[in-house]
């Protein structure tokens, strides 16, 4: 389990983790026909009602960060070695590395979803899973790993360190309307399960060089909820090798009585003009209570570890290598059990959206679109700003093209959907440059930062959407 967690987190730099409430396709967001735009905005109205294909009616799987494999791994030889690695330079690694190293892996996977209208109202319910990793991992902590005291430095500060982990189910009742002939107005009411959640926060961490090992002090907490058994060491601290999940009876019995919470979206749409929308949203304005908490610190006194130098990693295998940063990352930082308790709430991060639509006077099908999105995550929140061009070519055919400005740096998506009589399909990334060059894992080698969604569903009901046959488009 130890080696595991650490070698996630090496390998991917991984993660601010700013648990967003859904890997939501923001390019789709303007996109004519999108199934699932009430997603991003609870006002949006479906085109037609649909019922999603059960594993296909949407996936979708996420990864952003300002690093790449490139940054981490390197050919040494015939094989790839990672940044500790006697063959790659301090000023080769560190060259590349940024001050802030934030990532976020996660995924959304509904079990069902179905939408239908009544009169002037539209109506979705649906049920899907969560989950999200990531961690916050400063460019001070890969120059200790990869420094130590090599140039003669004998002490380090490294602070702002942190992780968090949740996985939860949603079902959630969606209602959107239309008031005269220009407003929209909508809301999404969930019910949440938590399944498990862990939240580590490491402030500061100090190191000073006593003789041939490193003293460690540090402030940090955590916070551990879920179907797990901690286990402590001999020396009163967790152990993170023993992690393990209940047995199955136990199992059942926790997923029986999960951990409750409530959410609840909000959205609207104005035509301002026949040829300029304004939308906006606020997503995710909740909290989960969860069950059989457990409450962790670093301790007072201060310890001492080997560091990361000296590991013999010249005749290791890339597992090897990331096994041996493991067993000193574990020695590095240290957590000791403080209290527990039976329940516990914490609020889930919310999302707001902005949106401004402009479309051709004298072409309504082609339209130019802002979008501003902000996660409000504390330490983990991030901003985007996302300019796209949309296309609905003809009324079954849809493209947008968009390019962003984030925390992550910049970006260029694209999405399509296509709806036919009785199906529709769709597809996009917000990000797809990474994956003009990847491993055969089909990891992005040169910058971790994309994401890709996808979806079949079957449709139901008549058209309702902005382009009625009888309307003759200027070409």
């Amino acid at each position: 389990m130890k080696k595991i967690f650490i070698l996630t987190s090496c390998l991917l730099a991984a993660s601010c983790f700013t648990l967003r409430a859904q890997q939501n396709l923001r390019t789709g967001y303007f996109l004519d026909g999108y199934t699932y735009g009430y997603k991003l905005n609870p006002a949006f109205q479906g085109e037609r009602g649909f019922f999603a294909i059960p594993a296909l009616g949407k996936a979708s799987i996420g990864l952003e960060s300002n690093l790449g494999l490139s940054t981490l791994l390197y050919p040494s030889g015939d094989k790839m070695v990672t940044f500790l690695h006697p063959d790659v330079s301090n000023e080769q690694f560190l060259g590349k590395m940024k001050y802030g190293n934030k990532a976020m892996v996660n995924a959304d996977l509904p079990v069902f979803a179905i939408g239908f209208r009544t009169g002037r109202a539209y109506h979705t319910l649906d049920l899907s899973v969560r989950a999200d990793v990531g961690m916050n991992l400063t460019k001070d902590l890969f120059a200790f790993m990869k420094v130590g005291s090599s140039e003669g430095q004998t002490s380090w500060n490294i602070s702002d360190l942190g992780a968090r982990v949740e996985g939860r189910m949603e079902l959630a009742y969606g209602y959107s309307r239309t008031i005269g002939e220009n407003l929209s107005i909508g809301a999404r009411v969930k019910m949440l399960a938590g399944l498990a959640r862990a939240d580590v926060s490491m402030d500061k961490l100090n190191l000073k060089l006593a003789g041939d090992e490193w003293a460690a002090t540090a402030k940090g907490n955590a916070s551990i909820s879920g179907p797990v058994k901690i286990r402590m060491n001999e020396d009163g601290l967790i152990d993170l090798d023993s992690f393990e999940l209940y047995p199955i009876d136990e199992l059942i019995d926790y997923v029986k009585k999960p951990s409750l919470g409530f959410a609840l979206d909000l959205g609207a749409s104005y035509e301002l003009f026949d040829f300029l929308t304004l939308s906006a949203s606020v997503l995710d304005l909740g909290v989960i209570s969860w069950k059989n908490v457990t409450y962790a610190s670093t301790p007072q006194a201060s310890w001492n570890f080997k560091g990361f130098e000296d590991l013999n990693l010249s005749d290791s295998d890339l597992e090897g290598e990331f096994n041996a940063i493991a067993d000193e990352f574990s020695q590095m930082v240290n957590i000791k059990k403080d209290s527990e308790s039976e329940k516990a709430s914490s609020p889930i991060s919310a999302t707001a959206h902005f949106g401004v639509e402009a479309k051709l006077p004298f072409y309504k099908r082609f339209s130019i679109g802002a979008l501003a999105t902000h996660r409000f995550a504390g330490a983990y929140s991030w901003t985007e700003g996302r300019f796209s061009v949309n296309w609905a070519l003809l009324r079954i055919f849809a493209l947008s093209g968009s390019y962003a400005i984030s925390d992550f740096g910049t970006s260029y998506g694209a999405a399509m959907n296509i709806h036919l009589p009785g199906l529709t399909l769709f597809a996009g990334v917000d990000s797809f440059k990474p994956l003009l060059n990847v491993t055969p894992q089909f990891i992005p080698i040169d910058q971790l930062n994309t994401n890709v969604t996808l979806g079949l569903n079957f449709a139901l009901g008549k058209y309702k959407g902005q382009y009625p046959k009888k309307e003759k488009v200027r070409e």
